[in-house]
């Protein structure tokens, strides 16, 4: 039992762990913080700043405890104060609304850090906190995929980088959703520090980054399936059972109350769906199938219809770009 013990106190000894930098010379990012706040936005780049050697301070409105989305509770270091200065801002994204987008304490603070901070960051949808606030007018920006288009018809003085994981303006930065905001943590201490800081800190927390890209959400297969229209009348979306894929393919389930018992309500509804975003139907006996040409690329969707119970169907989708 001794040895174990003494074993045990060993590895503890081995195990070196570093908090940020309290050196007041140190390079020195403000972390924004809210009620509602996804917490990998702002969690992922503090451990690479402060593994980077960065000082950290989080801040928020009235520097109050903050709850993340998911329900992790935060108390920030301090409240928001004109007074501040830092070297760079991190503006994290979350449940994000009309009344936080254009909080004027919020949106003049980010401004004012703006005048004298090296760098501003968001990450995912706290884009729409920094454009609201103009910085991002004529540069690129992207955020979180499934925003895009809500994101480009609010700010069309905003150029939104669909294909982009992490877009860089000299002085504002942007990343695309949640764990991008890592490599756009990464990217900036490469600005920082240089490249192979900003290598060897992906290297400690054991993140293969990619500088280039990686992988990037606008850019995977779903991009060009149809937004499909308001369901039928007397059918249900009960559930999203799962997606999935990557540039080349998708898959994605669904389940269904269609009502009555039956499925082929949903499936006129979903052949009239793709007809009108100009696929052509290639299905034969009980198999939905279409296919569409986009540029030189040729792509072929399956869909699958199984019943559960009741008046419950379940749908299998398959997107595959033919090669």
């Amino acid at each position: 039992m001794k040895k174990r013990i003494m074993m045990w106190l060993m590895c503890l000894c081995c195990m070196k762990v570093n908090a940020h930098s309290k050196d007041p010379d140190a390079f020195h990012v403000g972390i924004l913080l809210f009620d509602g706040a996804q917490a990998i936005d702002f969690v992922g780049p503090v451990e690479v700043f402060g593994q980077a050697g960065f000082r950290l301070t989080t801040v928020s409105k009235d520097g109050a405890e903050i709850t993340t989305a998911m329900g992790l509770k935060v108390t920030p270091d301090q409240r928001l104060e004109p007074a501040m200065k830092f070297d760079a801002v991190l503006i994290p994204g979350g449940s994000i609304n009309g009344r936080l987008i254009e909080d004027p304490v919020i949106q003049n603070w980010i401004m004012a850090q703006s005048q004298s901070a090296h760098y501003v960051m968001s990450v995912c949808n706290g884009a729409f906190i920094l454009a609201n606030t103009g910085l991002l007018d004529g540069l690129y920006a992207t955020t979180i995929e499934k925003a895009f288009d809500s994101f480009a018809r609010q700010y069309p003085a905003v150029k939104l980088a669909r294909d982009k994981k992490f877009t860089d303006n000299g002085k504002v930065l942007t990343t695309a959703g949640l764990s991008s905001g890592i490599d756009g943590a990464l990217s900036l201490v490469a600005k920082v520090n240089g490249m192979r800081s900003a290598r060897t800190v992906a290297a400690k927390i054991e993140y293969d980054w990619v500088p280039s890209g990686g992988y990037i959400r606008g850019k995977m297969a779903d991009r060009v399936l149809p937004e499909f229209d308001t369901l039928p009348t007397g059918v249900t979306l009960m559930a999203k059972t799962f997606h999935y894929g990557d540039e080349q393919n998708w898959f994605q389930g669904h389940v269904f109350d269609v009502g009555v018992k039956q499925p082929s309500r949903l499936s006129s509804w979903l052949d009239q769906q793709m007809k009108n975003a100009g696929w052509q139907a290639v299905s034969s006996d009980n198999t939905l199938a279409w296919s569409k040409q986009l540029g030189e690329q040729q792509w072929l969707l399956h869909v699958s219809v199984s019943h559960l119970q009741g008046t419950q169907f379940s749908t299998q989708l398959t997107l595959n770009r033919q090669i």
